[in-house]
């Protein structure tokens, strides 16, 4: 097989895995991937079949028996939460009060935004992901510092600052009016920005924070910008649930809030959706929207095991979240791990859950043309991993089946495998490098 312009590729050699659906994927063993300075695939294939062009390419980056994957996408974190990681004790409305509600209103402070921001996307690249849908806080400032240091980071974000006009504490509410301004200015600035790298999601926490006003106008804002998205929280705690009925007595259930304001469509991001009607499930897959599985932080807060065998019938999009902080961990590893073990009476195999941290996240914002799997045409954003940097992993475990070593990373994996995270063809992290900066610094 040959290149038309092999002079301007990269080949990044290695042991490729992809999914194609949630059963089925390719690999090659001793594969490469061919990235073009566009940062696109070139072609994916056998090694062999390419090695005879090897002296034309630009470079050749052999990575041996290491596993290239797609990169992870986490549908589902708080940036402003980051520091706030096991602070147990509490179900979702006081773990809100009692930790959320005060780490966020320290970015009014443009100096704390800056410093957390940085090292967000910093341990998001460090983990293997890719892309990540982002929440920040009400403020301005702290959002367009959080997208500075995404658009400096070379992470692929889809990002918003959070609407709350009532019920939270004073300095975390804003005016109505003011908000939606704001996040309009935000969203002029930065949806779109690096030919698509960065993507503007409105961002209303959840129903019971948002009047009535809020989310009727945010609806005909979001419309406004296509390709933008609207993320929120839906159905994730018991108590939650009682108090949406409560203030909104008319609307049949809590999705229904949503709806009836018209923020269910193509683009809209559910997190959690447990404890979601059959009636509720088909009209999420009808309507095209996606819900984002946060299994840790349902484990964590105790609300709940998602319904992922109806959504999936329901034909419902799903992709999966870390939801820092009420998840522990930012790693998609654990996360998968997680999704299996949430599921009482339902075994979801490696491959399933792979897919849905890559592909099947990407279907769920509409980018799997994109991004998601390693196929000529798309993106190159790809994690390049080492099982065996993991104490406890036999060594041996890179000549084992492919399913085999899907579920050592799956079950036993986290950050210290990643050997280099990529997005459109450029490291946006390398273990060497940060190997020697300790180095250096000690």
């Amino acid at each position: 097989m040959s290149v038309k312009d092999s002079k301007s590729c990269t080949a990044y050699r290695g042991h490729i895995i992809s999914p194609l659906d949630y059963e089925t994927y390719i690999e090659y063993v001793d594969g490469v991937i061919l990235v073009g300075n566009d940062g696109k695939i070139e072609a994916v294939g056998p090694w062999q079949e390419f090695q005879s062009q090897s002296a034309s390419f630009q470079r050749v980056l052999d990575y041996g028996k290491r596993l290239i994957l797609p990169g992870f996408i986490d549908l589902h974190v708080h940036l402003v939460q980051i520091a706030q990681t096991g602070r147990s004790g509490d179900t979702l409305l006081g773990w809100l009060n009692k930790y959320i509600f005060p780490a966020e209103a320290k970015f009014a402070s443009a100096d704390h935004a800056v410093k957390l921001a940085d090292w967000f996307f910093r341990e998001l690249s460090k983990n293997g992901t890719t892309l990540a849908s982002v929440f920040t806080s009400i403020h301005h400032e702290a959002t367009d510092i959080a997208f500075q240091s995404a658009a400096q980071s070379g992470c692929r974000v889809i990002m918003g600052k959070v609407l709350m006009d009532r019920n939270a504490p004073p300095e975390l509410t804003e005016d109505t009016a003011r908000s939606l301004e704001l996040s309009e200015e935000l969203c002029r600035k930065w949806h779109g920005y690096d030919n698509g790298r960065l993507s503007y999601a409105f961002t209303p926490r959840f129903a019971p924070t948002s009047t009535s006003a809020q989310m009727q106008q945010l609806s005909a804002l979001w419309q406004k910008y296509p390709g933008s998205f609207m993320q929120t929280h839906l159905s994730e705690n018991t108590d939650e649930i009682s108090w949406v009925h409560e203030l909104f007595p008319d609307c049949k259930s809590y999705l229904d809030v949503y709806d009836r304001h018209g923020l269910v469509g193509p683009n809209s991001l559910f997190a959690h959706s447990i404890h979601l009607s059959d009636q509720d499930l088909r009209r999420l897959g009808e309507a095209g929207a996606a819900t984002i599985h946060c299994p840790s932080s349902n484990f964590f807060l105790k609300s709940g095991a998602f319904p992922y065998k109806r959504a999936r019938e329901a034909g419902v999009h799903i992709g999966l979240g870390s939801d820092i902080a009420a998840g522990p961990e930012i790693s998609l590893f654990k996360v998968m791990k997680d999704a299996s073990y949430i599921q009482s009476d339902l075994w979801l195999n490696p491959r399933e859950l792979l897919y849905l941290s890559t592909l099947g996240g990407a279907k769920a914002v509409n980018m799997d043309k994109q991004i998601g799997s390693l196929e000529v045409g798309k993106e190159a954003d790809f994690i390049v991993i080492d099982p065996t940097l993991k104490s406890a992993v036999p060594f041996d475990i890179l000549d084992q089946p492919v399913d085999d070593i899907l579920s050592g990373l799956i079950y036993v994996g986290d950050d210290r495998m990643i050997v280099a995270t990529y997005v459109r063809g450029q490291p946006i992290y390398q273990v060497e490098e940060v190997h020697e900066r300790q180095r250096i610094k000690l």
